[in-house]
């Protein structure tokens, strides 16, 4: 319920044209990574579930695709 209270207050303060605190965040203001269409992204996901269960079998060791992804920042290295 918080997100959905923030959204309409950023939307609220978009439509008012006025510069805020809200509508000046990097996250307002910045488009977000499109997702691929379906058919990639169901095997992207099916890459990444192999992937980390083979670095979990193998004490940890990343493959090129969990390398690449983590390159792009959008890796599961935490």
């Amino acid at each position: 319920m918080a997100a959905t209270r923030f959204g309409a207050r950023v939307v609220l303060d978009l439509l008012s044209g006025e510069p805020t605190e809200l509508t000046q965040l990097g996250m307002v203001r910045s488009k977000p990574v499109p997702f691929p269409p379906e058919p990639l992204a169901y095997l992207g996901v099916q890459a990444t579930r192999w992937s980390l269960a083979r670095a979990d079998r193998h004490s940890g060791r990343r493959n090129l695709w969990l390398r690449a992804l983590d390159a792009a920042g959008l890796g599961f290295d935490a």
